[in-house]
């Protein structure tokens, strides 16, 4: 008999399986691994107990749901390998968001091809409103090395410096959409407390003592030989000189020299600082693309 239940800690490793199982089914590669989950579900915002849901039958987990609050919004992860636990698993997550958070309105997301959610959400009073892309580049093909504009010079993070790439990130994405500015420590969980974290893929460009424009990149385990950037911002005061060009071929190169195939990142489709054109002048192409959709609570 299939039962929606607060998830516990020892379903972390049958949670990740059943996840790197539904990845597969849809894009022929694994999500995560079982230390990238476990971080979210040590992140300081997140209640184990009471966030997180899964959906098991006869003791083997089919389905997963959580909630995380961020800005305006409350945000839903939904995904199940067993298409007839979604609708109960959804119903459950959304109580538990309006108890969380009553006033916020609830975000929804997911890959274009997951037709069972993609339709569930549209036939339970969700509005598809945003797209988003993972964009990808191999790198076998020829590579354009960096070009940088006079008056700047790249290096890799040094130590102690977590806090100066945090206030550049949010520099960097306070006018786009949805914007919130993400508390330092529990900015530090995701990217610092990363099991991913690689300090000599996080770079940065200077202008004199000036911190113009970062990446922040690391090498997923879940798909080997993928890197992968997770940040790119340029400070709007150093836009529109060949700054997030430069960043982006700067990081394929170094990837490339570690042996890599491909490069990832994913981005707002409709991004007000053109960096989709950015990526596609750079030699990406859009390999995913993801929906958003958004329902009132009440």
């Amino acid at each position: 008999m299939r039962t929606i239940r607060p998830a516990r800690r020892e379903d972390l490793d049958p949670t990740s399986a059943m996840l790197n199982e539904h990845s597969r089914r849809l894009y022929g590669a694994d999500d995560l691994i079982a230390s990238d989950l476990l971080q979210y579900w040590e992140s300081p915002d997140v209640e184990l107990g009471q966030d997180i849901l899964v959906a098991e039958d006869d003791g083997t987990i089919l389905g997963y749901a959580d909630v995380g609050v961020h800005g305006e919004h409350v945000w839903l992860d939904v995904r199940a390998t067993d298409a007839d636990s979604l609708q109960e698993l959804l119903l459950a997550i959304e109580h538990v968001a309006a108890a969380k958070a009553p006033e916020m309105k609830l975000m929804g997301y997911t890959g274009d091809t997951d037709t069972p959610l993609r339709d569930l959400y549209a036939g339970s009073g969700y509005d598809l409103i945003r797209h988003s892309y993972r964009m990808r580049i191999d790198l076998d093909e020829a590579l354009e090395g960096p070009v940088w504009p006079d008056g700047f010079a790249v290096r890799t993070m040094r130590e102690d410096e977590e806090r100066r790439f945090y206030d550049a990130q949010m520099a960097s994405f306070a006018d786009t959409w949805l914007f919130s500015p993400e508390p330092y420590e529990l900015w530090r969980h995701w990217m610092v407390d990363d099991p991913g974290f690689d300090r000599s893929l996080w770079f940065c460009a200077e202008h004199g003592a000036d911190l113009a424009a970062i990446v922040i990149a690391r090498a997923p385990e879940n798909e080997p030989g993928v890197g992968w950037i997770r940040v790119l911002g340029v400070l709007p005061e150093y836009r529109q000189r060949g700054l997030g060009q430069a960043m982006l071929r700067h990081a394929f190169a170094e990837f490339a020299r570690r042996g890599f195939n491909a490069v990832g990142l994913g981005v707002d489709a409709e991004n007000p600082t053109g960096a989709v054109r950015v990526y596609e002048r750079a030699g990406m192409h859009v390999e995913r693309t993801n929906l958003l959709f958004e329902k009132s609570q009440g």
